[in-house]
């Protein structure tokens, strides 16, 4: 049992992948490792690691259908404005939303992905985080597109993404499903095939539910959350599978049986791989 680093409530023991060893908390349904990793270490780890391994699906394109996927969501919700992308990455969300007529600006920790940012986009990235932030008082709208997984401290990302929004704003998240992932890999564990189906799967430091998400985002004053399957990115970064057809194929149905479950369930079943949380500032924050 280890205690939750959110709530502080107690965190039985979930499962165990390699060296990793994870939580699940009894209150909140926060899923986390029992190593804790500071703040100076996950910036450092992202600074120098993340332009290396994770810029190339971006470049290549394979994330362009789902930035104007957020895009179009964003905008069935609010009107076009100053938006604000926390973990930019090499700036093609930024370059999209900008096309579309919003005034943007970006916050990257990677000193090679900043400098594909700003050549990409045109615009201002904030070469740091978003705790060291120093640009624009508020925002109509923030995105963090798989960033929190990442994050040390993710509620303090919330906190501050809060604090930046104007009341009314809205904010955006992107997610791996930790409670699908986590399911899956203890199945597997039952079925002696969790070592053929790990890199199908994605853990970092902490994992999220649509519970732990909810709760996360009412303390901290957004209201008319609304959580739901993720479009999946294009094509096979990590070559997964034999071919590029057959890993299009299958993120094609994944996708569309998910969708078709949280329809039938009244958006309570949520079956994707990733999942979109859209939320509101309370006006009275």
């Amino acid at each position: 049992m280890k205690v939750c680093s959110y709530c502080n409530s107690a965190g039985d023991f979930y499962f165990k992948i390699g060296s990793r060893t994870y939580y699940r908390c009894i209150q909140c349904d926060l899923i986390f490792r029992s190593e804790h990793q500071s703040y100076n270490q996950v910036v450092s780890a992202y600074a120098h690691n993340y332009f290396g391994k994770y810029s190339t699906d971006q470049i290549e394109g394979r994330r362009d259908n789902l930035f104007h996927h957020i895009l179009d969501d964003i905008e069935k919700k609010t009107q076009i404005g100053e938006l604000l992308d926390v973990g930019t990455g090499c700036g093609f969300f930024l370059e999209a939303a900008k096309r579309r007529g919003w005034e943007v600006e970006g916050i990257e920790p990677s000193t090679g992905a900043v400098e594909v940012a700003r050549r990409q986009s045109d615009t201002n990235v904030f070469h740091g985080t978003l705790q060291d932030y120093k640009g624009k008082d508020q925002f109509d709208v923030i995105t963090l597109i798989n960033i929190l997984e990442y994050s040390a401290l993710p509620w303090r990302e919330i906190d501050q993404a809060r604090q930046l929004l104007r009341p009314g704003g809205l904010v955006y998240l992107r997610f791996i499903n930790g409670s699908l992932h986590s399911k899956i890999y203890r199945f597997g564990i039952k079925c002696g095939l969790s070592n053929r189906i790990t890199k199908f799967l994605v853990f970092h430091y902490y994992s999220f539910t649509p519970k732990f998400i909810r709760r996360l985002l009412a303390d901290e004053g957004f209201d008319e959350i609304k959580i739901l399957n993720s479009p999946l990115t294009e094509g096979d970064p990590n070559n997964l599978f034999p071919s590029q057809t057959l890993a299009t194929f299958v993120k094609k149905f994944i996708f569309s049986t998910a969708k078709c479950f949280e329809a039938m369930s009244g958006q309570q079943l949520l079956l994707g791989t990733s999942l979109e949380v859209t939320a509101i500032k309370n006006n009275e924050q």
